[in-house]
């Protein structure tokens, strides 16, 4: 269910809302009353820092007679119910949020319709809706599989860690700021190790090793440890074969299992949600985080550590590489849905940049220029505005790697590392497990059959993701 608000509410909360609807209306006022009566279903991953979006939808079912039912989904849970309806073919759910490590799972099964037909329409897209807007990157990077654009943004961010300043300067040691140069892998060991022993009790850092988050979790500094001969062949090579199992990557391995000198003895089953409790109740100096959660999960101001964390990047790895780790949300239309075009109408609403704008300033993130730009953007949200450069040009889309085997590749490194956390097996043998498990699902791919038409391998050449969004067809 969407949460009702009246004009004088949403426009008190949001600003400008009553002055930024009528753009996109008025140029298609008689195509969205032609689905008045309609009910659009979506099935959303439940996060707090996309309420301010969602917070809008109700002025879009005033404005157009659309009603739109969202459910929602915990993350550890999305991907598993949006494959269960997507399977059935029931038409169901019309819209889906989409993590851009599912898009080329589900496009490759064709679940999810491709945009571009309506995107290009000028009869079904606004003229003010202004494509180019868009991050080219981020544009791209969240919605296009196999020169397909199937996913329109609305979330990006990437991955790095929140520690306390204040910790910090009480342990004598200097507090970084995010991408100076400083914050490296040997200077988080000594951060870790001093907040660990200046304060009994707190743990110098926290992290998620359970099986499920190693996708995100580890794969940051599985990249920040690459030296530049081996840059792209972090999973495999140019050939397709496997090549976890490296001297680079069972350093970053080492490394993160390190960590645990400074985390909580009882974390072998720790999520996302289980390290953020214990850094948000003070039990820990620092934090692995998505940069789309530091408003809502560190520094709203109900919470106790508020303005008391520094946002940083993963550490800088031995050879000098910052990670260039990319995360990102987008919606899609269900390849059966039966309301296709009224769930594109919604698509364009939500994500026009006055809507998405709104979200950010109410605590999501920036996926257009525009956001990036905007003086309450970046007074809001400082730690977000900061981020601009590197997710224009530094973020890589395809850090993992964009193949419909992710999620497997993916659950293969929770499996053995999860294993090498709790010490039941050495960093090598889980690197090892991991190398032959991956290979077994890449042969079942057919990406080493002998004459198989390979998918181009993008990650090491970005040039593909950096084409202007008007450009996709």
């Amino acid at each position: 269910m969407t949460t009702k608000l009246n004009r004088r509410q949403f426009s008190s909360l949001l600003g400008s809302s009553a002055i930024c609807v009528p753009s996109i209306v008025r140029a298609q006022s008689d195509q969205m009353r032609q689905f008045e009566g309609a009910t659009l279903n979506m099935l959303a991953v439940q996060f707090a820092h996309h309420d301010a979006l969602w917070s809008q939808v109700a002025e879009f079912e005033e404005l157009t007679g659309i009603k739109v039912n969202i459910e929602f989904a915990p993350f550890e849970n999305t991907r598993e119910r949006t494959l269960l309806d997507m399977s059935s073919m029931s038409g169901r759910y019309d819209i889906f949020t989409v993590d851009i490590m599912w898009l080329a799972e589900y496009a490759a099964a064709g679940y999810l319709e491709p945009v571009a037909n309506y995107l290009n329409n000028p009869d079904l897209t606004a003229e003010d809706y202004d494509v180019n807007d868009f991050i080219a990157r981020v544009y791209s990077g969240t919605g296009v599989y196999r020169d397909r654009m199937y996913s329109i943004p609305y979330d990006c961010g990437t991955v790095g860690n929140m520690f306390r300043s204040d910790l910090m300067m009480e342990a004598g040691v200097p507090v970084p700021n995010r991408f100076d140069g400083t914050f490296t892998a040997e200077s988080m060991r000594e951060i870790c190790g001093a907040i660990h022993e200046n304060n009994q009790g707190i743990s110098g850092f926290v992290t998620g090793p359970q099986r499920w988050f190693w996708g995100w979790m580890f794969t940051p500094y599985l990249y920040a440890w690459q030296n530049p001969d081996n840059y792209g062949n972090e999973f495999v090579n140019s050939n397709w074969e496997v090549t976890i199992n490296s001297e680079n990557n069972l350093a970053a391995l080492e490394y993160y299992l390190g960590l645990r000198d400074f985390t909580p003895s009882d974390d072998l089953n720790y999520g996302y949600g289980e390290q953020l409790a214990v850094y948000q109740q003070g039990n820990a100096g620092g934090s692995i985080t998505y940069s789309g959660f530091i408003g809502a999960h560190y520094e709203d101001p109900s919470l106790p550590i508020a303005g008391k964390n520094v946002a940083l990047h993963t550490p800088i790895g031995p050879s000098g590489r910052t990670d260039p780790f990319f995360g990102s949300w987008g919606l899609s239309i269900s390849a059966d849905s039966r309301q296709k075009t009224a769930a594109w109408f919604f698509i364009q609403w939500i994500t026009h940049k006055d809507r998405l704008a709104n979200g950010a300033i109410g605590g999501g993130t920036a996926v257009r220029h525009s956001t990036y730009q905007n003086a309450d953007f970046q007074a809001a949200a400082p730690w977000h505005a900061e981020m601009y450069d590197y997710m224009a040009n530094v973020a890589n889309p395809d850090e993992r790697i964009r193949i419909p085997e992710w999620s497997e590749i993916s659950d293969l490194m929770g499996f053995y590392g999860n294993k090498a956390w709790g010490g039941q097996i050495t960093a090598e043998e889980a690197l090892l497990g991991m190398e032959r498990d991956m290979s077994k699902a890449l042969r079942r791919g057919g990406y080493q059959r002998e004459g198989a038409s390979q998918p181009p391998q993008l990650w090491r050449d970005l040039s593909y993701y950096d084409r202007a969004p008007a450009d996709w067809e």
